[in-house]
């Protein structure tokens, strides 16, 4: 096995083939804090992915629309990052992660300047695209530094840490971010996290590092990879029907956290319990928060069953089963609600074994590539469910215009488009039906 020393940042070429336990940890430091690097922006774009939940009224306010298009303002992110995904795997198997992450980095703070500053709602979409369009590589680059610089054994693992790390940032997207716009207002908050951004662009290209012999843990020797080889892979991946499968399960599963938790989940909460909006991004925020525990506790069970298919048909259960109740029973107390959606996220974190299953059953050498696809796939329910719900409320109530010139919504408005949500669960369930068992350490029966 060869292990890579710290001594060398920039151009790491040594293999050593015996090295000391010093030596040894001192490499998984140096794997963990490169991981580490990318991580960090991929926390960055949630919390600009998920910041508009929080500030639903003032943006209604300030551009004087509705519901409908506000779903498509915060969908515009998702109409650059949903499309992006497949050639920003490929990108990333060709030119490494730390080129591509330092540039998207730099892509969502100006998005993110660009956006405090918008006059109109057109502007404002467009920020939000270019927002989208810097995001799309995050997860991607995360899972490449991670196939790269660890073991195969610990990739699932490490995608699941990953993905707690996407969580945290909706996280901070969600109270946090609320008492900073209360406190100043939504145009200060979003030139704040601006600032954030400069300093995450110049963090990734200081410490991000691309593996010196890229997919070393896969193969021992590997030819020069040319551009058309992976496209050949990507039609190798798009050519697999458990792949797409695979990735329509995870785009049913992801509408908790995209059409509730980034969006309509805060305004309904405040709708339905009579509460500010820092109370209410109380109960999206442990939606987050319960994805985060998903994330990691999903991983360990399939490794003791040695399967995927079995958690992420518990998953899909158990998400339908907590979040109907957390919705539909309006004399529960707020902290019964809170304590269900906490367990909806959980639940639904455990579809992140989609990019663990999708990996198995496709070429490792295209390994950006298919998480790229399985990423557009599962993002693609992002933008379809936010501007649909939106419709959909507009649709059920007209709404009142409040004091300050702000369309107000029932609590039971937000209940009949949610409905779409539980529904998108059970057909994940279906869905799930025909896919095979897909991990290395299962048994046939």
């Amino acid at each position: 096995m060869k292990y890579v020393s710290d001594a060398a940042v920039d151009e790491l070429s040594l293999d050593i083939e015996m090295t000391s336990p010093p030596a040894k940890e001192r490499s998984a430091s140096y794997a963990w804090v490169i991981w580490g690097a990318a991580a960090l922006f991929y926390l960055y774009e949630y919390v600009l992915r998920a910041s508009p939940g929080v500030m639903t009224n003032e943006l209604m306010r300030d551009f004087g629309v509705t519901s409908t298009a506000l779903g498509i303002f915060t969908s515009a992110y998702y109409f650059s990052y949903v499309p992006l995904q497949v050639p920003c795997g490929i990108i990333v198997d060709w030119l490494g992660a730390r080129r591509v992450v330092t540039i998207s980095a730099l892509l969502c703070t100006i998005g993110s300047f660009m956006f405090a500053a918008s006059g109109t709602l057109s502007l404002a979409i467009i920020a939000r695209f270019l927002m989208g369009a810097g995001s799309a590589c995050a997860y991607l680059s995360c899972l490449k530094l991670a196939s790269e610089w660890f073991r195969p054994e610990r990739f699932a693992v490490i995608a699941g840490i990953t993905m707690m790390m996407g969580t945290f940032g909706g996280i901070c997207g969600g109270k946090p971010l609320a008492i900073l716009v209360n406190a100043t207002d939504w145009r200060m908050a979003m030139t704040i996290a601006a600032f954030v951004g400069i300093a995450v662009t110049a963090a990734s290209w200081l410490i991000i590092r691309d593996h010196p012999n890229r997919g070393a843990h896969h193969v021992t020797k590997q030819e020069p990879m040319t551009f058309g080889h992976l496209f050949d892979g990507l039609k190798v991946i798009t050519a697999n029907p458990q792949t797409w499968l695979i990735g329509i399960y995870a785009s049913l599963m992801y509408t908790i956290l995209s059409a509730f938790a980034e969006m309509w989940g805060t305004p309904y909460l405040m709708a339905a319990y009579e509460i500010n909006s820092e109370s209410a991004s109380d109960g999206s925020m442990l939606v987050f928060i319960g994805m985060a525990a998903g994330c990691l506790i999903s991983p360990l069970l399939a490794n003791h069953w040695r399967s995927h298919r079995r958690v992420m048909s518990i998953g899909a259960i158990g998400a339908l089963c907590t979040f109907l109740p957390a919705i539909y029973i309006r004399d529960m107390p707020l902290y019964g609600v809170f304590s269900l959606l906490f367990l909806a996220g959980f639940f639904c974190g455990w579809q992140i074994l989609n990019f663990a299953a999708a990996k198995e059953i496709n070429p490792p050498q295209f390994s950006a590539t298919t998480m790229g696809f399985m990423n557009a796939l599962t993002m693609a329910s992002a933008p379809i469910f936010q501007s649909l719900l939106g419709r959909l409320i507009d649709l059920f109530e007209e709404g009142e215009v409040g004091l300050e010139g702000v369309r107000i919504y029932s609590a039971e408005a937000y209940q009949y488009a949610l409905f779409a949500i539980p529904l998108s669960l059970l057909l994940a369930w279906v869905v799930l039906r025909f896919v095979r068992e897909t991990h290395p350490g299962h048994v046939a029966k």
